[in-house]
């Protein structure tokens, strides 16, 4: 996966009410979390996070954060999204990212991406029902898929497709429950309901033949 850039600043003051300045001057707090070492506080342009959000696939994207301190100083971290936290309005309020090394294996989201239509059940009234939309995998931050493909051309109605059904690549281990369903294809609902509503008219009137079916 190609590393996306980030320029974002060192942020000494801590609290709602800093980060509440920031927001208002349309920059978004943020925290890189370390292993074994301090996090470290930031803050970013909130215009230069929505671009890079608008070019990654979910929170699967390998970031390289150009840090710059108050002294003019600059150091570089490679990191993926951890969390984004947003307010009611879905407007972005906090982010936290995650250090990674190139070399040490991560566990990670990867989102789905399906792809062919299941042609025949769609044709006699099927829908499909996306269950998940990401799955887990651990790999290298390098390995990092931007989607997993799902083939779902064959599936009829009726039919599931569990996660020990999808590749993820070489080098990629998918840590989600492999029994776990990612979409299925189904009836529509009121097709349902006048199967069931058949199926109980059928028992009604065979309830009603037996007394008659005894006396002879």
């Amino acid at each position: 996966m190609e590393k996306q850039e980030l320029v974002v600043q060192r942020r000494w003051k801590a609290g709602k009410a800093a980060s509440g300045r920031l927001r208002a001057r349309g920059f978004i707090p943020a925290v890189c979390y370390r292993k074994g070492v301090a996090p470290i506080s930031l803050s970013m342009e909130r215009h230069k996070l929505q671009k890079l959000l608008s070019r990654a696939a979910g929170q699967s994207v390998l970031i390289q954060l150009n840090i710059q301190d108050d002294q003019g100083g600059e150091e570089q971290e490679t990191v993926i999204l951890k969390e984004i936290q947003r307010n009611p309005f879905a407007a972005i309020t906090h982010v936290d990212f995650l250090m990674v090394k190139m070399d040490e294996m991560i566990a990670i989201e990867v989102p789905l991406r399906f792809v062919g239509e299941p042609t025949e059940a769609l044709r006699t009234g099927g829908l499909v029902n996306q269950l998940r939309r990401f799955v887990e995998v651990e790999c290298l931050p390098g390995d990092i898929p931007e989607h997993i493909d799902v083939d779902i051309s064959g599936l009829r109605i009726g039919d599931p497709l569990h996660v020990e059904q999808i590749q993820a690549g070489e080098g990629i281990r998918i840590l989600t429950d492999k029994k776990e369903p990612i979409v299925v294809v189904s009836m529509p609902a009121v097709e349902v309901e006048e199967k069931k509503a058949a199926e109980g008219e059928e028992a009604v009137e065979e309830t009603a033949e037996k007394p008659e079916e005894e006396t002879k």
